[in-house]
């Protein structure tokens, strides 16, 4: 294997290291990002049923306020019939009171609808707000959690950024740029071992996408001290150990 291959596996074992850190970090963070997302939606949840419950009560009120309003012409048209002077008249008042009376009836069904309503969507937002609290301390642990790590990680983090500094410096600018871009594509992996499918025939295959290496790209690793690329998922190909070519 030439020096180029050599350093990016060298490379690779660095970023690999890398790689888990940072994606460990950027999962945790995740998280908490989707902890964040969920006590969003309990609290749009939680606006739009006060502002639904608001709207009930309001009309529950003005329903009730009608109630006593037709209580009101009702005890008035008593009075009257019982003041009524003659057969018609008192006939006259007794279909009025019985026509207020139903409508009465009407409005009073509705206000306590309204107002089992109102009392429906105040048992709904207290049990959301305390599935909200449950919600919030999961949230504050995972920042917590996501914090405690990174905390400890920071040492070895910085010493692996500084390895991988050290090493990238032996690369050649080319090589490097390929591996950074390969590698960025595939959370930090960017080399792949090129695996012999059979031990009687001369086929291979790329360990990361199980395609077949063609002959050609396993003489070009052993002939040259440059990078291939897996022609199906692009990765840096390199062979685990040097051996005749074919």
């Amino acid at each position: 294997m030439g020096t180029t291959l050599a350093a990016l596996q060298r490379l690779q074992a660095v970023e690999t290291q890398l790689a888990e850190i940072r994606n460990r970090i950027t999962a945790l963070g995740r998280r908490v990002e989707l902890q964040e997302t969920k006590l969003r939606q309990i609290d749009d949840a939680l606006a739009n049923e006060q502002r639904e419950l608001q709207s009930r009560q309001m009309e529950a009120d003005r329903l009730e306020l009608d109630v006593k309003s037709y209580e009101s012409e009702i005890s008035k048209l008593r009075t009257a019939l019982n003041s009524a002077k003659t057969n018609k008249e008192y006939a006259a008042i007794l279909t009025q009171l019985n026509t207020v009376k139903v409508d009465s009836s009407k409005v009073e069904e509705r206000a306590l609808e309204m107002i089992a309503r109102v009392d429906e969507l105040k048992q709904k937002m207290a049990a959301a707000r305390i599935a909200r609290e449950a919600e919030e301390e999961r949230r504050d642990e995972l920042k917590a959690e996501a914090g405690r790590y990174e905390a400890e990680c920071k040492d070895r983090l910085e010493s692996l950024i500084r390895r991988r500094d050290e090493t990238a410096a032996h690369v050649p600018a080319p090589a490097l740029k390929l591996f950074d871009r390969v590698a960025s594509k595939n959370d930090g992996k960017a080399l792949a071992m090129v695996v012999r499918t059979n031990p009687r025939r001369e086929e291979f295959a790329c360990e990361c996408c199980n395609m077949s290496i063609t002959l050609q790209q396993v003489n070009a690793l052993l002939s040259r001290d440059e990078p291939v690329l897996c022609h199906t998922c692009g990765h840096i190909l390199y062979l685990e150990t040097q051996s005749t070519p074919v």
